[in-house]
């Protein structure tokens, strides 16, 4: 019998999970997998303890959001062994890589994807060496916007509330001096904002990165925000989020990157 661990977070989202945990629990029994249920109780919680238990499951199955799926990949990437498949059931706010993979948001459908499915390879970046990101790596504005929102007002607005602190960030932004390096595309200047990324789908923004995002093709789009230092480059920028499409905002660089 394959045996899988479990792990999910019991407030992500608005702890829905909490109705449909039985209905999960039944779907990998009756494919046949022992089943270990680990609740996550803070932060790195879930990570540590897929670390520690390396080698005694056959599939690593989590329930969350990013931040959940994040630490699931950063802990098998550890591994010294084999690293076994992983499982995911989408139950945070907003799920971006869950929508670029096209994963149902119904809990239970996910669960028999997870038991009946194909396997799918998927790109993973690196930073220094050592982090790993599945998703997104990100600096400046709004980064802090995902982990910065208090849990009990997603759970209450949903989406919303990401939308409401990133509002409140806007007076805290600073520019950042950088130059970027690379063989694509070489820039500099002052930037807010900045990320790669391995998605179709940023804050709930479908196609934000450009309409031919691919998961597993070794690329990562780079995204990189100028200074907006005036009221035209602040709508500019609206106005491409509106549009779906930055490459047609001048304070915007964007390529892609092996």
């Amino acid at each position: 019998m394959m045996k899988m661990l479990f792990v999910f977070n019991p407030n992500s989202g608005k702890a829905q999970i909490k109705n449909q945990l039985m209905k999960i629990i039944q779907v990998f029994s009756k494919a046949g997998y022992e089943i270990t249920v680990y609740p996550t109780k803070a932060s790195l919680d879930g990570y540590q303890h897929i670390l520690d238990n390396e080698g005694r499951y056959d599939v690593i199955t989590c329930s969350g959001g990013d931040g959940t799926l994040n630490e699931t990949v950063a802990a098998v990437l550890k591994y010294k062994g084999e690293k076994p498949p992983i499982g995911y059931i989408p139950s945070g706010t907003t799920n971006d890589f869950a929508a670029s993979l096209g994963i149902p948001r119904n809990m239970t459908k996910a669960a028999v994807n997870i038991a009946k499915g194909k396997r799918f390879p998927c790109d993973v970046g690196i930073v220094n060496g050592e982090r790993s990101f599945n998703y997104v790596a990100a600096f400046g504005a709004f980064t802090r916007v995902s982990y910065g929102t208090p849990q009990n007002l997603k759970n209450v607005l949903g989406h919303q509330a990401y939308v409401i602190e990133a509002v409140r960030s806007l007076s805290t932004i600073k520019p950042q001096y950088m130059r970027v390096y690379s063989e694509e595309m070489n820039v500099e200047g002052n930037f807010v904002y900045g990320m790669i990324s391995n998605t179709d789908s940023v804050g709930g923004i479908k196609n934000l990165t450009g309409n031919d995002v691919n998961l597993q093709d070794g690329l990562f789009e780079v995204t990189l925000i100028r200074e907006l230092n005036n009221p035209i480059a602040v709508q500019s920028l609206i106005n491409a989020f509106i549009t779906k499409d930055l490459s047609k905002c001048d304070w915007v660089c964007t390529w892609k990157i092996p």
